[in-house]
């Protein structure tokens, strides 16, 4: 069995049934494993051994946590249940593994729910567990008996323009914070108020003044802020909220309040401490920053004691798909802790259940998104993992480890589109976003916030929240109370994943050689995978294209796993370091308009914004942004298709981003832009022309844009479209700095310069999932011999010497 190989206390599931089509071949009954606790892989017969103590059971748990009768041959295969294994343990029946985890009672299990009055007054509806519609205080009263003790509330200054019209976002000002503070109290909850210090989002990239101040001096700045905390506790404390935190400034990483230098920051973020504890002196006062995986914890702690801020709680985001590991996060945290004394928090965290979008508006992790650090399956088990792994980050710093809030747990569809089971649609979503504030910006926001007034939307995180697109609760909900308990649950296989691969149509084809098996807990274990050799060479045959090669992994007779891996052969790159994976830069020539030696845009090691491979073509700029980079080639005579892939975001009203290509006969050039963060857009030209042997091609993109623009330029390509093309014999060591300009009056306009056919494409596959299935035995794909292999890890115990991963592949 499996749990023998991977020496599992806890009983692991095999495998689904396997479809097989009439030729022989497999038939995908999943083209993604979507699991929600016991949707997945598991044994399909259900024994007792000494080893598991499990026994066969009449009954399962579905992903309620409801059971049912299994009296049907037809059923789901039955799950083994993995405990928490104590005699003495409070683990309850559960349809997700969640291992218990020993906090106080005093730490903060919390949600941010700033959106929840725009969402009601937009017409969203929440249900309980039963399915019964709840009122207000009966919304925060569900949380409260799902194990969430604190609720955190962000408030904006003056979130509306000249007229009234809110900015959205839930249109957060003290009053409404005030209203929803109310009901968290009545309910029995904790408030945390997080004060922004600005009329709309602040974050690392934008840090802006509320209007009232933008023309104030730092001493004045300090003194309004001063007072505008004051005004605002005064408020809460007078209506009965049980406010027991205050957050000083939002991610505050890049400044704050319109001020960058950090003596004017801990200017600002001192007043605000101060003005806290006048009103009271027992409330906790968290300072916020993000971005745990730049390593400057220990320097912003640094800043505020040297700048005598005094402030009990350094309260960190955390993104699994941008910040980087748990290790470094703890580190950092550690680095506070450790040298200055401070409490430590994670106040924003979360993670999808589903890659469907709700509202028409596009998700921060959706189908689109490519290139992401994806921890943990997209699934409500993968939610509790991460809020699990989250929380035992947090909980080893004992009585210095506070909490763990998560994001927005409840900014639902306003009402659900069509393509995804309702019958809203963008634009009568967009309506009631604009007339409630219940999208994450309104038109009216852009007077105050350029980059809002052109991607001015819905929620993108409504794929992230604790209730589906209809309002009612996941399972995942219950997350806070399953880390106090532990919970006995099916354990399994939810996912099995291979890296899709691309090579050149001429490269030898290295298939990936492991298979990663990820397990319920958040755990992963690498099989070594057998390929089918005549899928490689009938796609070598066939040349450039997409193909699906089949592979089986073999753990034992009893679990044999077929899978498939996407294979992209393109054309031969005539790009030189087209990832930028070589750290020599040669090929490439910067040149920035407005920084000049020290160019905006640069290589970068940047997990969370790379479309492939470790590197990317990074920029951001505080100043306006404005550069060039371009790489020359010398080519043989034919035709040429060239393309790349951007993204980003913050790029401002009108920005220009630009793929170009040029000759000294023709000029090529087509528009792209920026979205949000992994939406990657392909702009693409092809048939450029190149009239004779030996001509010199430059390709190269240009971006004009707002200061706090950022984004990622990776993967271009320059392919061959003509049979005889590519690179002219003799010149291939050629760069930039040898391009010949051409001339003035050989430009776009020439008469006799063929009119490319450009594209816009958006990558629609996040391209990292695969289907498994399940065989009784040996299975031959072809001409493909499958062999028993091992895990690593057993091979190991056995006294094998299995081969090892490079660190490299």
């Amino acid at each position: 069995m499996i749990r023998k190989y991977l020496k599992k206390s806890l009983a692991i599931c095999a495998a689904a049934l396997v479809l097989a089509s009439g030729t022989g071949n497999p038939v995908l009954a999943k083209s993604t494993i979507d699991t929600t606790g016991a949707d997945i892989l598991c044994d399909n017969e259900t024994e007792t051994t000494e080893e598991d103590g499990q026994t066969d059971a009449d009954e399962q748990t579905d992903v309620d946590g409801q059971t049912e009768s299994d009296g049907s041959e037809d059923s789901t295969v039955p799950m083994l249940i993995a405990t928490q294994g104590d005699a003495d343990s409070t683990a309850v029946d559960a349809g997700l593994y969640v291992k218990k985890i020993p906090i106080s009672e005093d730490f903060y299990t919390g949600v941010d729910i700033s959106s929840y009055l725009s969402e009601k007054e937009s017409g969203v509806k929440y249900y309980d567990f039963d399915g019964n519609e709840l009122d207000d205080v009966g919304f925060f009263k569900l949380l409260y008996d799902n194990g969430i003790n604190s609720v955190r509330i962000r408030v904006w200054n003056d979130p509306y323009d000249a007229s009234g019209k809110g900015y959205g976002g839930g249109n957060c000002d003290i009053d409404r914070a005030v209203t929803m503070g109310k009901y968290a109290t009545e309910a029995g909850l904790k408030v945390l108020i997080d004060f922004h210090y600005s009329d709309f989002w602040a974050d690392p990239s934008k840090q802006k003044a509320p209007k009232a101040w933008e023309d104030m001096e730092l001493s004045e700045k300090t003194k309004a802020l001063h007072d505008f905390t004051v005004e605002s506790m005064k408020k809460l404390k007078d209506a009965g909220v049980n406010v027991t935190m205050v957050q000083i400034g939002n991610e505050t990483t890049t400044g704050m309040c319109g001020e960058k230098e950090w003596s004017n920051v801990c200017a600002l973020i001192k007043a605000g401490c101060d003005a806290v504890h006048e009103v009271d002196p027992t409330i906790l006062r968290a300072v916020h920053f993000t971005d745990a995986q730049d390593n400057k914890y220990y320097a912003y702690a640094r800043y505020l004691d040297n700048n005598s801020v005094d402030y009990e709680v350094f309260a960190s985001s955390y993104y699994p798909y941008w910040h980087g590991t748990y290790e470094n996060l703890s580190e950092q945290l550690h680095n506070v802790a450790d040298n200055f004394g401070k409490k430590v928090m994670v106040v924003e965290t979360s993670y999808a259940y589903t890659l469907d979008d709700g509202d028409g508006n596009g998700n921060t992790i959706g189908e689109g998104t490519s290139g992401a650090d994806m921890k943990y399956v997209v699934s409500e088990q993968g939610q509790v993992n991460l809020v699990h792994d989250v929380t035992e980050v947090v909980a080893d710093f004992g009585e210095l480890g506070v909490g763990v809030f998560w994001w927005e747990p409840a900014w639902i569809p306003v009402e659900v589109v069509k393509e995804a089971g309702g019958t809203a649609t963008y634009d009568s979503n967009m309506t009631i976003w604009e007339k409630y504030g219940s999208g994450w910006a309104s038109a009216a926001s852009g007077d105050y916030d350029s980059d809002a007034a052109t991607w001015y939307g819905g929620s993108a995180v409504d794929n992230q929240a604790l209730f589906d697109f209809s309002g009612h609760p996941l399972e995942s909900l219950k997350v806070f109370n399953y880390i106090r308990t532990g919970t006995n649950a099916p354990f399994g296989i939810v996912d099995i994943n291979v890296e899709p691969v691309t090579f050149g149509v001429t490269d030898e084809i290295e298939m990936p050689k492991y298979a990663t098996f990820s397990y319920t807990d958040g755990s992963t274990e690498e099989y070594e995978v057998a390929w089918a050799v005549n899928d490689i060479d009938d796609a070598k045959k066939a040349g450039s294209g997409v193909y699906e090669i089949r592979g089986t992994v073999v753990i034992d007779a009893d679990n044999i796993y077929d899978l498939t891996c996407e294979l992209r052969l393109n054309s031969d790159n005539l790009l030189t370091n087209p990832g930028f994976e070589d750290a020599s830069m040669g090929a490439w020539k910067i040149t920035d308009d407005v920084n000049g030696t020290k160019p905006c845009v640069d290589r970068k090691k940047d997990s969370s914004n790379v479309r492939s491979g470790e590197y990317c073509l990074h920029f951001w700029d505080d100043e306006d942004i404005s550069y060039k980079v371009e790489q020359t080639v010398y080519l043989k005579k034919g035709t040429y298709k060239l393309g790349t892939w951007i993204e980003g975001g913050d790029a401002g009203a009108s920005p220009e981003f630009k793929l170009y290509a040029k000759t000294a006969n023709n000029n090529y050039e087509v528009e792209t832009g920026v979205t949000s963060w992994q939406q990657y857009q392909n702009p693409e030209i092809e048939d450029i022309v190149i009239d004779e042997d030996g001509m010199a091609l430059t390709i190269g993109v240009s971006v004009k844009c707002a200061k706090g623009g950022w984004g990622a330029w990776d993967d271009f390509y320059l392919y061959s479209t003509s049979e005889d093309g590519g690179i002219m014999p003799g010149m291939e060591g050629n760069t930039s700095d040898d391009a010949v300009e051409p001339d003035a009056d050989n430009k776009k306009d020439d008469a006799t310069a063929d009119k490319p056919k450009s594209k816009k494409k958006k990558h629609l596959s996040p391209g990292a999932m695969i289907a498994a299935f399940v065989g009784g035995g040996v299975v031959v794909l072809g001409v493909l011999v499958v062999i028993i292999v091992k895990s690593k890890k057993q091979a190991k115990a056995d006294g094998d010497k299995p081969e090892k991963k490079d660190d490299k592949e």
